[in-house]
């Protein structure tokens, strides 16, 4: 399967004598636990990566749940919602995310266009991005049952494979079942779908400002996920770490020790095909061990 679900798959089943919307920290006095069912998306983003396949129409769930209330019990009845493409307003994010969020936009929806390289969010747009699957724009989670999925089509070659392509769905109107709301905070989530590099994998001599030369070997683990042999710094071997390659950025995932990965910028793939990570540094306990480097990886 060529796509990613960087979600959590909703659980399909519980123990039988404990539901699956309540956990130890409920307080079952409360007024949200006892009231009406709430149901929302997941979160408040929801995150597509796929591995790039020029031509490719790739599958994508985006999840609605049952997010509390009825004493966290689901509901003996479907619930049916409709849902819509929504506005980066509705989002539930205070001022400043929004504003922040605006200024990444890509008011112009013009792929690798050099004039709009600092605006990293080209907006989908249905038809051209994305297909809705179900053309009634509705949801429906079937009687006792926590969750369902709204299923789109994601289009390979609308995609710029540098950058993050966004839209907003908001869950609008409940269409059956009384005693239920939508919450508040979850009726609109942000849709990120980004396409992964998988041809990054071999040996690479390493340059920098800061640290000495070095031949580091980088393995494809599958889906844009890579195995460095070692770290940045470190014997080229025996020190393994771990970074993505999508939407045109690397980022450093985690390695064998617990010292943070310092990333000021996200990595990057350059015109000659090297690997390039500005702003690099290990921390160290007290303080980083190096910190602001450039390293270059060159494909031997």
């Amino acid at each position: 399967m060529k796509n990613l679900k960087i979600y959590f798959a909703a659980a399909i089943c519980c123990l039988l004598s404990v539901s699956c919307l309540v956990d130890d920290e409920i307080d079952q006095n409360d007024q949200t636990y006892n009231g009406p069912l709430v149901v929302g998306f997941k979160g408040a983003e929801t995150l597509g990566n796929f591995v790039e396949e020029p031509g490719a129409v790739f599958p994508f769930d985006i999840p609605v749940h049952l997010i509390g209330g009825a004493s966290g019990q689901p509901s003996n009845a479907t619930i049916t919602m409709s849902y819509e493409i929504g506005d980066f307003s509705d989002l539930k994010i205070d001022s400043e995310e929004l504003a922040e969020l605006n200024t990444m936009l890509d008011v112009n929806n013009t792929p690798n266009d050099p004039s709009d390289d600092e605006r990293k969010y080209p907006i989908a747009e249905e038809g051209t991005h994305f297909d809705w699957v179900d053309t009634t724009l509705e949801t429906t989670i079937p009687a006792n049952s926590t969750f369902d999925l709204i299923p789109i089509a994601v289009n390979n070659d609308a995609l710029d494979n540098a950058k993050t392509t966004v839209f907003v769905v908001n869950l609008k109107t409940l269409v059956t079942v009384d005693n239920v709301v939508i919450s508040e905070q979850l009726e609109s989530t942000l849709v990120k779908l980004q396409l992964c590099r998988t041809d990054l994998a071999g040996t690479y001599t390493l340059s920098s400002d800061v640290l000495g030369p070095g031949t580091y070997t980088i393995s494809h683990l599958g889906a844009g996920n890579y195995e460095l042999s070692s770290m940045f710094g470190w014997s080229t071997s025996g020190y393994t770490s771990y970074f993505y390659a999508c939407a045109g950025q690397l980022i450093f995932t985690e390695w064998v020790f617990s010292n943070e990965i310092i990333q000021g910028s996200p990595g990057f793939v350059n015109a000659s095909g090297q690997l390039v990570f500005p702003e690099f540094g290990i921390g160290g306990s007290a303080g980083p061990i190096y910190s602001g480097a450039t390293i270059t990886l060159t494909l031997q």
